[in-house]
């Protein structure tokens, strides 16, 4: 490892790729030191391999944090900014219903494009490279140590990404450093992941999948569902839908630890009203209506038209942090300048991505997310040096 380079950033994911790439590209000396062996591991699984990396229906009502903050982030880079920085990289995208994916319809398209950006623009990448200490010098800059050795710099992004997804390299190491460096971090919840459910019934009906509405109930108070394809487990319920709900599940099961009373709610048809779908059942019955497997365990409960649009069970758990697509929670945002992502505590240091306290629903918003904090870093770095 070299001794100095302007730029350190943590993290050779989304958003330490994309602005390295950028910042060299500016003509700056930049160092990528990641942890794992290979460079966008979590990347390169987003979206099932598919890599749904922006929305043109972007709005902050898709995003958990400070929606003031989130929304000054959004009005700076939107999805055709995106899109068309992506188009002079070499990832062409495909549009469906919105949601925007690289044309071949892989991730590993956007990882190799990103990866080439890097080095054509003269960004180095060093893996296998943990970083173990960010520390502020007093005439300014920084000393970095590593598992590779130490180097210096004037700034760094801290690109590390949170602790969803130990499979993928999720360790919370950038937690570690932020506090290190004096930020706060805010309490961290699994997001966009399945839900532990009571009953002995789930292995019943395992394997089944039911288009319909999944919605949550905490102590009694509704939260409004999500429509789509609930995916039902051995041990309880996963898909988008869910997805989108677990991490208000997550945070209420936290903050309320032993006095709440959080359960899960199935809407088998929520096309119908329950007075046109009891005349339905009592015509037609329920075999039309519901996975096969679901027809006896629903029968053995008095079948109702109530029932099948508030099917109620108990929420015990999420699947976890590790199994976690994101990471809900992280350094504070007001903590970190929405028009530069650079530290209110220490000059010189900048955060993106997954590691600040947002995180999005399904659907691209998250790596849109990644993008465009990248991008805000990086262009306050240039005008900064220069």
């Amino acid at each position: 490892m070299k001794e100095y380079s302007e730029v350190v950033i943590v993290g050779a994911g989304a958003s330490g790729l994309l602005c390295g790439g950028i910042l060299a590209e500016a003509g700056l000396s930049v160092v990528i030191a990641e942890k794992n062996n290979r460079i966008g591991k979590k990347l390169s699984a987003t979206g099932n391999g598919r890599c749904n990396f922006t929305n043109r229906k972007m709005d902050v009502t898709h995003y958990y944090g400070d929606r003031e903050w989130i929304q000054r982030v959004l009005e700076r880079e939107s999805p055709q900014d995106v899109m068309d920085l992506f188009k002079e990289i070499g990832i062409y995208p495909r549009e469906r219903e919105g949601y925007v994916y690289p044309h071949t319809n892989q991730a590993s398209t956007v990882v190799e494009a990103l990866q080439k950006f890097c080095y054509v623009s003269g960004c180095e990448i060093e893996t296998e490279c943990k970083v173990s200490a960010i520390i502020p010098e007093r005439e300014g800059g920084f000393q970095i140590r590593t598992s590779s050795g130490r180097i210096r710099c004037r700034y760094v992004v801290m690109a590390t990404g949170g602790r969803a997804g130990a499979e993928l390299g999720g360790d919370g190491n950038g937690y570690k450093l932020a506090r290190s460096l004096g930020h706060r971090i805010s309490p961290i919840y699994p997001g966009l992941t399945g839900l532990i459910c009571g009953g002995d019934w789930w292995k019943s009906v395992a394997g089944t999948r039911i288009q319909g509405r999944f919605s949550l109930q905490i102590n009694g108070e509704k939260v409004p569902g999500e429509i789509g394809e609930i995916q039902v487990n051995k041990d309880g319920v996963s898909g988008i839908p869910v997805f989108q709900l677990c991490r208000v599940a997550a945070k209420a099961l936290r903050e309320q630890a032993g006095s709440i009373k959080l359960m899960g709610e199935i809407d088998f048809v929520p096309e119908m009203k329950e007075e046109e779908l009891s005349q339905w059942i009592m015509h037609f019955g329920i075999a039309g209506l519901v996975p096969k497997k679901w027809v006896t365990l629903l029968e053995k409960r008095a079948v109702s038209a109530h029932l099948l649009k508030a099917f109620r069970f108990p929420i015990q758990d999420t699947y976890g942090i590790d199994r976690a697509q994101v990471t809900a929670g992280g350094i504070p945002t007001s903590e970190v300048s929405a028009e530069t992502m650079e530290s209110q505590k220490v000059s010189g240091l900048y955060v993106t991505g997954e590691l600040l306290d947002v995180d999005g629903r399904c659907g691209g918003y998250n790596l849109h997310f990644a993008w465009s904090t990248a991008v805000i870093a990086a262009k306050a770095v240039i005008r900064e040096r220069n």
